[in-house]
């Protein structure tokens, strides 16, 4: 089979911390999602792009963003996540999946495009930020890849604990799948740039106005140097994340 790529975006509106933060006005006529969703059209490799959301008629708002933006729009399962990746992918026919969650507006794009031309047809390939798999990370930026193989072969095992975060039941038993990371390092760990609360969504909204509104191609070391320079910004991520640390 000729692998086929596709983004899936994974978005809904029901937070319980901040409702309807990823779709909430930044600008005129600009939301956080609209952000992401430009990021990700400027990919230089093309591929087809989902916004992939639940079936909850809360969600349904979602579909005006996929049609203003011209990307196709998938619904599925709100509880089972994973069985919604699964069955997204194989409407689109999708073999291979690049997860993105909308909860990261400020992810590089150059890191997409290098995990896409990395990939040799493992289970799971993504990025390991001073040795934690990204996805376990408060920074935001990056992004894995994921076979639809693999997710099937999680989804028979019917482990509850599988249903809700994708991909954790494979990278973490690398002795069942096919495992690699990419190794990054950033120095500084009080980088947050993740969308969960309303402080977060206050210290992006600045970041937006003050360096990505005229840097939108920026890419996460120069969102680094920026967010560096800015000593209020850096105490408030450091706030949020020894807040939101379990």
């Amino acid at each position: 089979m000729v692998e086929r790529t596709g983004i899936i975006i994974q978005a809904r509106i029901s937070s319980t911390r901040l409702p309807k933060k990823i779709i909430l006005e930044i600008d005129e006529q600009i939301t956080f999602l609209d952000v992401l969703l430009n990021k990700l059209k400027k990919l230089k490799i093309k591929l087809p792009i989902v916004l992939a959301t639940s079936n909850l008629s809360v969600d349904s708002i979602l579909g005006e963003f996929a049609e203003k933006h011209k990307i196709k729009f998938y619904r599925g399962s709100e509880e089972n996540v994973l069985e919604r990746f699964i069955d997204c992918a194989e409407e689109n026919n999708f073999n291979t999946i690049i997860r993105v969650c909308s909860d990261n507006p400020f992810i590089d794009v150059n890191y997409i495009e290098k995990i896409v031309k990395s990939y040799k047809g493992e289970d799971y390939l993504s990025y390991k930020i001073n040795n934690s798999p990204s996805i376990l990370t408060h920074f935001g930026f990056f992004t894995e890849m994921v076979s639809l193989k693999a997710l099937k072969k999680v989804a028979s095992k019917k482990d509850n604990n599988c249903i809700e975060h994708v991909t954790n039941c494979i990278y973490k038993n690398p002795n069942h799948f096919n495992v690699r990371f990419l190794e990054e390092n950033i120095q500084n760990n009080d980088i947050r740039c993740t969308l969960d609360t309303k402080s977060d969504f206050e210290i992006l909204k600045d970041i937006y106005f003050n360096f990505m509104k005229e840097n939108p191609n920026a890419g996460y070391l120069e969102i680094i140097k920026y967010i560096e320079t800015r000593q209020d910004l850096l105490v408030g991520m450091k706030k949020i994340i020894k807040e939101n640390t379990k």
